[in-house]
């Protein structure tokens, strides 16, 4: 059995939530977390979709554990609802696996991660255990992980002490300074900080960032974006770099020789992952500046 808690976040897709849950229930986690967002208002079907998707989970667990449950009677969105589950799951454990119901973990993701939280527990520089690669099967360094200044919240990990920090509105760091950081990255601050953008996870990348934290990367992606299309929040369409993302496992782990970040690997995730040009971003703040505009946008995106 996994001695390592797992907090699973779930809403209406029972099919994806259900391919993830088979690799959860295989670890048989000691301790397992579920918290799942409401039906939206105007959304006909989703209630039962939100249901089915409760239901399955629950007949599914077949080994003794600890469970705990944080079901939403009504829908809280995307920002609060996760936001405030983890809030709920690290007030109960002192380190812990999180996972979204559309990100499939190579099994080695959760020997992986609890490796690295044993290992850099009382290391608060350490923040965060990424869980995906974005280089593109580019090796950094001879280890079996490198150090990072980004945080990416497709299956991670992380500790108490760690998200603590996390501060939802940013109003903790108002004052921090924004340099190092690109224009798609400023962007999606400024979106955040002016209520444009229903989102937690920037908010928890500028918390790892503004107290200069490091994220441990893999040297290859231990999990899979399987939540792309049409029912997304987010993910609707499928961009260049996701289809280079390279897949594999960790098995015997290699210690990198010093705590540095890899500067050369943090370029290249910005330069294709977190990167857009000036008129895109000029076009997004005038949509999302225009109360009609931005309905729009909302409804055919």
């Amino acid at each position: 059995m996994l001695s390592t808690p797992i907090l699973l976040l779930v809403f209406n897709r029972p099919l994806q939530t259900m391919k993830v849950f088979e690799q959860i229930r295989l670890q048989r986690p000691q301790r397992l977390f579920i918290a799942a967002d409401g039906p939206r208002a105007g959304k006909p079907g989703e209630d039962a979709l939100c249901m089915e998707t409760r239901d399955r989970l629950l007949a599914a667990i077949d080994w003794p554990c600890e469970l705990q449950t944080l079901f939403r009677p009504t829908n809280l969105g995307c920002g609060k609802n996760v936001s405030s589950a983890i809030d709920w799951f690290f007030s109960q454990v002192e380190e812990g696996i999180i996972l979204e119901d559309d990100c499939l973990p190579d099994p080695t993701f959760f020997t992986f991660c609890t490796a690295m939280l044993q290992r850099y527990r009382n290391n608060s520089s350490i923040m965060h255990i990424n869980g995906s690669n974005f280089q593109a099967g580019i090796q950094r360094g001879n280890a079996s992980y490198y150090f990072s200044r980004y945080s990416h919240v497709w299956g991670w990990a992380s500790w108490r002490r760690a998200w603590q920090h996390y501060d939802f509105t940013l109003q903790a760091y108002r004052h921090a300074p924004l340099h190092g950081l690109n224009r798609w990255l400023l962007s999606e601050v400024e979106n955040m900080r002016n209520k444009k953008s229903d989102t937690w996870d920037i908010q928890w990348f500028m918390s790892v960032w503004f107290n200069h934290g490091m994220a441990i990367t893999p040297n290859t992606s231990l999990v899979r974006n399987i939540g792309y299309g049409k029912e997304a929040t987010h993910t609707k369409r499928i961009p260049g770099w996701f289809r280079k993302m390279v897949y594999g496992a960790v098995t015997d782990i290699i210690h990198p020789q010093a705590l540095v970040i890899d500067a050369e690997a943090d370029h290249y995730t910005a330069s294709k992952v977190f990167y857009t040009n000036r008129l895109t971003i000029r076009i997004k703040k005038i949509v999302k500046g225009n109360t009609l505009l931005y309905g729009l946008y909302k409804r055919i995106s």
